[in-house]
């Protein structure tokens, strides 16, 4: 799922917002109805005199099209690949005393993707999106976790980029897919992660966030589990800020998380990774690949790393950045 969340379009701004906790975004449900509403020019009175404040959402084009924005400004719809259900999950809480809402929910889609006559982008999400509001449970108010789009990804590399002083000649490599053990990937895996809020120095990768954000992850269970295995291994090893995150963060999700790092699809492989407890992807039938073949053993053009390594404009800078990350490390596990 690595080099999957860099391909991965609605901004919430820069950088700054990238996450659910950003100022400027709309991380609950209410708050992006009443920021849709405003788009679409529907007024404050219809709002009441329709059933939207009983969560009704009538089957008329307003209605349908504010629906599809909703899901647009919270990333569980998109025009040309769908329902992201791991996201739109977020909002809904199942009764307690209801054990068929995930095989009332799945029904209900599959009917939906039949239905060849559903050719308006605000039917198809009006539609997909009733599934679970009618099926899945109770809508909540609470802040969800927003995945981040290709192009605040990109936005973040850049900024990571600039931040550490690396070459852009860097930036290609890992496009390409080469993340080479050294310290200035270690830090820029790092820097990737902070800046997406999908890790920290303190509790490591947060794998909740990192599921959602891999939207051809289908079993949570097994993604999670053997996620966590994987970490826990990594983290019983005293390692620098930097080297941890590329130890959590990229060996233990490479194959999971492409769209993190990456920039170029490729067909489907089978992990061959040797790090332990290393993720697997169970990914969704039908659904396109969204992440990049990671090459285990070399750099896409030979020598590169070397000449990299000894062209390093602002080496300097890097030296000095690690230096101080060195000097004021807590190490991971204590």
């Amino acid at each position: 799922m690595f080099p999957l969340l860099f391909l991965l379009g609605l901004a919430c701004g820069r950088l700054g917002g990238i996450a659910a906790e950003a100022k400027n975004c709309t991380p609950t449900f209410d708050g992006a109805l009443k920021e849709c509403a405003a788009q679409l020019g529907i007024s404050s009175e219809r709002l009441q005199e329709e059933h939207y404040n009983l969560l009704l959402f009538p089957a008329d084009r307003d209605t349908s099209c504010l629906v599809r924005c909703i899901g647009v400004l919270l990333r569980f719809w998109d025009d040309a690949t769908g329902l992201r259900e791991s996201t739109i999950r977020q909002y809904y809480r199942p009764a307690d005393e209801d054990h068929c809402y995930r095989n009332r929910t799945q029904r209900c889609l599959r009917t939906f993707e039949r239905d060849t006559s559903l050719t308006d982008v605000c039917e198809r999400a009006h539609r997909a999106f009733l599934c679970y509001h009618q099926q899945y449970g109770y809508l909540t108010q609470d802040n969800a976790y927003i995945p981040v789009t290709g192009h605040e990804m990109r936005q973040v590399q850049q900024d990571c980029m600039d931040i550490l002083g690396l070459a852009p000649s860097r930036l290609k490599q890992y496009i390409e897919g080469y993340f080479p053990d050294d310290p200035e990937t270690h830090c820029f895996v790092r820097c990737v992660g902070l800046r997406t809020k999908l890790y920290s120095d303190r509790t490591g990768p947060n794998v909740d966030r990192l599921y959602i954000q891999c939207e051809s992850c289908l079993d949570e269970k097994v993604f999670k589990a053997r996620a966590n295995e994987c970490i826990a291994a990594q983290r019983r090893e005293k390692l620098s800020k930097c080297t941890g995150a590329y130890r959590t963060l990229y060996h233990c999700f490479r194959d999971d998380q492409l769209e993190l790092y990456g920039g170029t699809t490729a067909p489907a492989r089978q992990s061959t990774s040797t790090t332990k407890g290393a993720s697997t992807t169970t990914r969704i039938p039908g659904k396109p690949q969204q992440y990049v073949f990671y090459p285990d053993t070399k750099a896409p053009n030979s020598g590169a790393s070397n000449a990299l390594a000894q062209s390093y404009k602002n080496k300097l800078m890097f030296k000095m950045i690690l230096e101080t990350l060195e000097r004021h490390n807590d190490v991971i596990g204590q």
